[in-house]
């Protein structure tokens, strides 16, 4: 079954949370997929750190973004597809990041391609903000 909205904004929300990470990238490269929909691999270095270790600033991260092109039929799913055009020419992403043991993965909440870096968060979820007070 299916979550409602409200559950998919809870369950982002929780993820996003507990998420070891919350920075902001600059983008270096996007491979996008042979075909779509499919896992573009997103690279680039941290750039701005929100939540984590300092001393991990400029560290190099890859990870992966299911996406899709306009007129792909797109399964029903919790899956946060992104349009390849929004990711081939993002230059700077936020995202919450875990850790596992080949390097970094999206935490759950997904990303957000943002103009420039800065320096407050720009990707956020009003539970956290609630819980954090």
């Amino acid at each position: 079954m299916a979550l409602s909205p409200d559950e998919y904004a809870r369950r982002d929300a929780s993820h996003a949370l507990h998420a070891k990470l919350h920075v902001q990238l600059e983008v270096d490269r996007v491979k996008l997929p042979p075909f779509t929909p499919g896992e573009a691999v997103v690279e680039g270095r941290i750039a701005r750190i929100f939540r984590g270790n300092p001393a991990q600033l400029s560290t190099p991260v890859s990870f992966e973004v299911p996406c899709y092109r306009e007129g792909d039929m797109l399964p029903p799913s919790g899956i946060r597809w992104k349009l390849v055009e929004y990711l081939e020419h993002a230059r700077y992403i936020e995202i919450y990041l875990d850790t596992n043991a080949v390097g970094f993965m999206d935490a759950g909440p997904g990303i957000t391609v943002i103009e420039a870096l800065s320096d407050t968060p720009q990707f956020v979820f009003s539970d956290i903000e609630e819980e954090d007070e």
